[in-house]
């Protein structure tokens, strides 16, 4: 062979050699360094604020959970429960349940999938406990979260927050706390102070009991305390004190319509005292009533509004 015709075949064999991979192309799993940064955000985690502004104190408390996806081995799923409370400083009731403190509370679903070094966390669905102080609607978001240690930053448009992990345990994810249905029957309280004609402070209280008769039927009595007080401790001329206190008992009724109650006053036991002496007479009345989990948001005739809670 000409030494033309042995460098014709050199070329051609390191030609096809130039081709070939150098190692058989194969698919295989997620580096182990991937899984296990996914993998180390399995356990419990916390997130918590507090501030003091306008007058209240408002405290924020999220409690995560994640744990492994059977279903999709690349993602984790997780849930969160979010709990505000807001409490007023000078205890002015707020007018959305006529108490010095409201809380509200929810429960989001999400899920958690590596991108590069950050984690992505979506929230896909919530439910909002029932309460005259929310309206129940939420928006779902997006985080971009980074792990440092036992502390995870998450990011989003409008700023930042970091969970504390407090374990590592592969538990169930966490249920709402509150019940699934609320029933009507049992104790409930009203309490209220305003300021008479005459200047005093005015203290009501009522105490609820209601009884379930049918399903569409319910039976209720209250009690109605009222105690006048002088806002500077004079004397109150038809008391002969600063102060001073009646009971009234009431017997009632409630029907129910559609997704409401009617309750209608049958009957009264008016309390007695001098100071009543001028308007012995109580008029019996009605309202409508909404039952909002442990609050019930009932509207008199010539629209009295009242608020009932359940007693802690």
């Amino acid at each position: 062979m000409s030494a033309v015709a042995r460098l014709a075949v050199a070329i051609a064999v390191v030609s096809v050699g130039a081709c070939q991979p150098t190692s058989p192309v194969t698919t295989r799993p997620a580096p182990p360094a991937q899984q296990l940064a996914l993998l180390d955000l399995v356990g419990g985690w916390r997130w918590l604020y507090h501030v003091e502004e306008q007058g209240t104190a408002r405290t924020e408390d999220e409690r995560w959970r994640l744990r492994s996806d059977p279903d999709h081995p690349s993602q984790l799923v997780g849930r969160y429960v979010r709990t505000v409370e807001v409490r007023s400083l000078d205890r002015t009731p707020f007018q959305c349940n006529e108490r010095p403190w409201y809380r509200q509370r929810a429960v989001y679903d999400v899920t958690v999938e590596q991108d590069a070094s950050q984690v992505v966390i979506d929230e896909t669905a919530y439910v909002t406990e029932p309460s005259p102080c929310d309206h129940g609607f939420r928006h779902v978001g997006r985080y971009h979260g980074q792990l440092t240690g036992d502390r995870m930053t998450l990011q989003w448009d409008q700023g930042s927050q970091t969970l504390w992990q407090l374990d590592t345990a592969l538990a169930s994810l966490p249920e709402a706390p509150w019940p699934k249905t609320y029933e009507p029957t049992g104790a409930w309280r009203w309490d209220a102070t305003s300021y008479d004609d005459d200047g005093n402070l005015r203290d009501e209280t009522e105490w609820w009991q209601i009884t379930r008769r049918t399903d569409t039927r319910l039976d209720a009595t209250y009690r109605r305390r009222v105690t006048v007080r002088s806002t500077n401790g004079a004397t109150i001329e038809c008391a002969g004190k600063s102060s001073w206190t009646y009971d009234d008992a009431y017997v009632l009724d409630g029907q129910k319509e559609e997704e409401h109650w009617h309750f209608h006053e049958l009957a009264v036991e008016p309390g007695d005292h001098p100071c009543l002496r001028a308007t012995p007479r109580r008029t019996l009345d009605e309202a409508t009533a909404e039952q909002l989990g442990d609050f019930f948001v009932l509207e008199w005739r010539g629209k009295r509004h009242q608020i009932l809670y359940r007693p802690e």
